[in-house]
Parts: C-alpha cells; sequence; structure tokens
C-alpha cells in the first residue's frame, strides 16, 4: 500500500506538519480507507496536540511514557519483534478504521533519538502492512539517514514550500537535482497559502513551468487554533460542507483537491 511523505528540501518552515494533519484527516473523513499519520521528528508534539488538548496529553504523561508510540516500536524493532499488528496496538485511533496517529518519541537527548531514528524506515514498512495509506511527517533536508531511507521508499513525496520566491527557486532546482527523489512520483504543497499574494498558485506555474502538479493549504486561524486546541477532528466535522465561497469552506476545498490527486497517483482510485 502507499506510502506518502510529506517533506521539504529547504530547512526552513514550509507549513509541512500542517499540511500532513489537514491531508490525512480530510482522507479519513471523505474516504474509505485506513490511515496511519506518523512522524520521525525529536521533540515535535503538533500531531499529538492536534487531536487531543496539550494539556490532557501532559496530564496522561504521554511525553514521558516509554511504553507507548515510537519509542515502544522502536524497542520493538530492534529486538526484531515488530509486526503489522504492533503498529495498531500501538497507534491511537482518531477517526474510527479511518485515521490513527502515533504518538511520537519521548526521549530526551538528541543521542537517544539518533540511535532510535535508525529504527524508523521499518517501522513505517511495517505500517505499510497493516494500513492502506501510511502518511510520514518527515524532517525537511536529506541531512539524517533514516530520512534519505525513508525517502526512499516513499510511494509519493509531498513537497512542501511557501510564498517566498528566494526560497522557491531554491526549492523547484532542489527537486530537480535532489538524488533521494529523482525519480518518485511528487506533487508540491504551498503551504499557509495566500491567493491574493502576487507569488499566487498561477504565477508560480508560469514562471517555474514545473512539470509537477501543484497544489495549496490556504492560511487558516481558525484551523490553525483547533491545531492548538486538540480539536482537528471537529473542525473538519463543523465545516465538512462548507461552501467552497466560505472562509473554512475554501480551506477544506483546497485540501480536497489533495487528497483526490494522492488517490489519483497512488492508484488507489483513477480519476
Amino acid at each position: 500500500m502507499p506510502k506518502i511523505v510529506f517533506w521539504s528540501p529547504l530547512a526552513r518552515t514550509t507549513g509541512n506538519t500542517h499540511a500532513a494533519i489537514a491531508v490525512s484527516t480530510l482522507m479519513g473523513i471523505d474516504e474509505d480507507v485506513s490511515a496511519i499519520l506518523l512522524q520521525a521528528h525529536w521533540q515535535n508534539r503538533k500531531i499529538e496536540s492536534s487531536f487531543t488538548d496539550y494539556d490532557q496529553l501532559k496530564s496522561m504523561n504521554v511525553f514521558t511514557n516509554s511504553n507507548i508510540g515510537m519509542t515502544a516500536l522502536s524497542r520493538l524493532a530492534e529486538s526484531n519483534k515488530l509486526l503489522p499488528e504492533s503498529i495498531r496496538n500501538y497507534a491511537k485511533p482518531v477517526l474510527k478504521q479511518r485515521l490513527d496517529i502515533m504518538y511520537g518519541t519521548n526521549v530526551t537527548t538528541r543521542d537517544q533519538f539518533a540511535t532510535l531514528s535508525g529504527t524508523f524506515p521499518a517501522i513505517v514498512r511495517k505500517a505499510d502492512e497493516a494500513y492502506d495509506f501510511v502518511i510520514v511527517d518527515l524532517p525537511k533536508t536529506v541531512e539524517n539517514d533514516y530520512t534519505r531511507e525513508v525517502l526512499e521508499d516513499a510511494d509519493l513525496v509531498v513537497c512542501t514550500i511557501n510564498q517566498d520566491i528566494v526560497r522557491l527557486d531554491d526549492f523547484f532546482e532542489e527537486l530537480e537535482k535532489n538524488e533521494y527523489i529523482k525519480n518518485k512520483n511528487k506533487i508540491v504543497v504551498v503551504g499557509d497559502y495566500e491567493n491574493k499574494s502576487k507569488c499566487n498558485l498561477f504565477n508560480i506555474k508560469g514562471r517555474y513551468r514545473t512539470k509537477y502538479p501543484i497544489f495549496a493549504v490556504p492560511h487558516n486561524y481558525i484551523f490553525t487554533d483547533a491545531c492548538n486546541d486538540g480539536a482537528v477532528i471537529d473542525f473538519f466535522y463543523k465545516n465538512i460542507k462548507a461552501d467552497a465561497r466560505d472562509y473554512n469552506g475554501y480551506f477544506i476545498s483546497e485540501v480536497r483537491k489533495i487528497v483526490k490527486k494522492i488517490l489519483e497517483v497512488t492508484k488507489i482510485r483513477e480519476l
């Protein structure tokens, strides 16, 4: 089954995590598929806290319990005991039988994280046996061995960027020359997008004449607040039928285009 990686070749903020959260959640609501959203970051709590209130997560000791999430799975992988059902057993369901998330690592030092991160590619491959889609929020650039390995193993790379024209030049150059994604299926997603900017999708397409499909995750402060409040599921359900001319409806309609393209590219659905 397809492994979808959200990633950027550039090191600065690109809206990568918010894009992965939005796409995976809408896919779970709209489509009859099972998916898991994983992250491979050190001390990044955004995915967990987008679906459950951050203070509640702290009170549950989620960020200190080494027997849950990626930390526990890493130990299973190191001892060759990792099975597809292990992924489901350690995952947190957020949309019943549609979308699970996996809590990130809770190690406290970069050395500990470096040890655990070597098992991430194996965890992604094993998750691929348990779900229709594996969606990975991957660290930017290719500085880490595990990042390179997960990229090389991906079926589709969602390459994220923002509307900074200087960075766009570097971004599209990197998409062409980066050896780890050179022969991969790729789509481009502009995060935190403002349509009224001069650097909009129409002008980006015209300037770069890129062969890759380009989409947007619009800037939406209500969605951002929902991520901060652990209320992403509520945000989508409240607005799922909103008109595309509405502020939230526009956001959802643009994210839906990305979901449909992923289904098309990965051959889950021919469009």
